[in-house]
């Protein structure tokens, strides 16, 4: 666990917390043991818990992984009058640059630690919700792209698996970001000792994100299923139009097969001896060929 301590006011962040650092914890600040429970399990639902020295907070934040799908962090928050504990599985970006930033810069500790634990609650949470518009224009960028595949280009593409694999990062999106709209809200109205009056309206423009977030992936669901609706049709399209070529070609053959048929058989048959009999065949299924065309044209099924 690394800690930082400026004007009274003590940041604890530990990447990795063991049950032997949490019980340190919980005897150095009087936590009740069900959050330390709450700490050491896997996964553990967003919530906001008051106490009379402190609040314990869970929250999701949704991030994207190597395979390209997004998933969630859970950060784990204890926050005091004159303390606040970050804990969490592995390493976060934004942690660990503002741990940098806070122990090179005296202005910034000053920016960030100097108004009291509650405000740095809010800049946390406000570096971590506002890290989410990127990765929610990144699934609007592929709706896009996958956009101008479709209809951009005459070829016969399969939009499917890349369909189905952002529908998926929108609805774990959504699944992240609702607990997170109601947890803020409750935040709000909790112990003015740990979040004074003023600073209502600070957590009120991280729960406006949230909103302009929600309402962005609304925007997006509604795209990827008219896209899954648009692409699933010009698939029908495309196969119904190879169909009925398919159709058409074998429709035109048929009459040629029973012709050749009967006259390979081993059997007398009309103009069988003509010297000419060759010719008058071949030009008899050319002129059945033709007419089936024209028939075919005329009723536009060509």
């Amino acid at each position: 666990m690394r800690s930082l301590t400026f004007q009274g006011l003590t940041w604890h962040d530990d990447p990795n917390p063991s049950e032997k650092d949490l019980l340190k914890l919980q005897q150095q600040y009087g936590f009740h043991e069900l959050d330390i429970e709450d700490c050491l399990s896997e996964h553990e639902r967003p919530k906001v818990e008051e106490y009379d020295n402190y609040l314990f907070l869970v929250f999701h934040i949704p991030y994207r992984n190597k395979s390209g799908r997004v998933a969630k962090e859970e950060i784990n928050i204890f926050l005091g009058q004159d303390f606040l504990i970050t804990l969490h599985e592995g390493k976060i970006s934004i942690l660990d640059s503002l741990w940098r930033k806070l122990q090179e810069s005296h202005a910034a500790r000053e920016e960030y630690l100097q108004h009291g634990s509650g405000f740095f609650l809010y800049e946390l949470m406000n570096h971590f919700f506002d890290d989410i518009f990127p990765l929610v224009d990144s699934i609007t960028k592929e709706i896009r792209r996958m956009e101008e595949v479709l209809f951009d280009t005459d070829e016969q593409v399969d939009l499917l698996r890349d369909i189905m694999s952002v529908k998926r990062n929108i609805i774990n999106m959504r699944s992240i970001l609702l607990p997170q709209r109601t947890l803020i809200g409750t935040l709000e109205h909790k112990n003015k000792k740990f979040v004074p009056e003023e600073l209502a309206l600070y957590f009120d423009d991280i729960l406006d994100a949230i909103e302009r977030q929600w309402a962005l992936l609304e925007t997006a669901k509604e795209m990827i299923d008219a896209m899954q609706d648009t692409h699933e049709s010009w698939l029908g399209h495309k196969t119904n139009a190879v169909i009925r070529v398919l159709t058409i070609f074998s429709v035109t053959m048929l009459p040629l097969t029973v012709i050749t048929g009967f006259y390979g058989m081993n059997v007398a048959l009309p103009a069988a001896n003509h010297p000419n009999a060759f010719f008058l065949v071949i030009c008899s299924m050319v002129l059945m060929v033709a007419g089936l065309l024209a028939f075919f044209a005329r009723k536009g099924w060509l």
